[in-house]
């Protein structure tokens, strides 16, 4: 039994890896600025957080690249992106499909604090395409970090849910 688990599981991640990359790719001929992509996270990603992980302006303290193995066992059909100008990381974001995928959540989002681009709007880019392939309905951004942060994602356009603390944006 473990096996055939353990085959649906590959199967499951071969599958939902296929729609990352298209979604990726779809996203970057959106992008306007040729210094600027969207990148799958890989060991590159990692090496790149490093030199942000331990500034003094950092707003949160995930430990990504941890967070990032536990996360990516448990979760085939999630969603990853990394935000890259020229070989400088802007930074990562991750989540994944509803439990009935008429949705898509973004759980973790953190932007480099020495960075100036838009990382979320970035971000949203490969959520909206991902979502699309999903055949989800909406997006949302999970437990915004303090008001200043659920006030720019409501000027982006999404609507804040205080029952769940998230911010919710419809695509279709």
């Amino acid at each position: 039994m473990a096996g055939l688990q353990l085959r649906m599981r590959d199967e499951l991640e071969r599958r939902y890896a296929e729609l990352r990359r298209q979604s990726i790719l779809m996203a970057n001929q959106a992008i306007r600025s040729p210094n600027t992509r969207l990148a799958l996270v890989d060991n590159a990603a990692y090496e790149a957080f490093r030199h942000w992980e331990n500034h003094p302006k950092r707003r949160v303290d995930w430990d990504w690249p941890t967070s990032w193995m536990s996360w990516k066992a448990q979760y085939p059909k999630r969603f990853e992106s990394a935000t890259w100008h020229d070989s400088r990381l802007v930074g990562f974001a991750m989540g994944r499909p509803t439990y009935h995928a008429t949705g898509l959540r973004l759980d973790y989002i953190e932007k480099s604090p020495t960075a100036n681009e838009p990382h979320l709007d970035l971000t949203y880019l490969a959520m909206y395409a991902y979502a699309t392939l999903l055949g989800a309905t909406y997006v949302k951004i999970m437990n915004p970090i303090n008001d200043d942060v659920r006030d720019y994602y409501e000027h982006k356009g999404f609507k804040y849910n205080r029952t769940n603390n998230c911010c919710i944006r419809r695509i279709s």
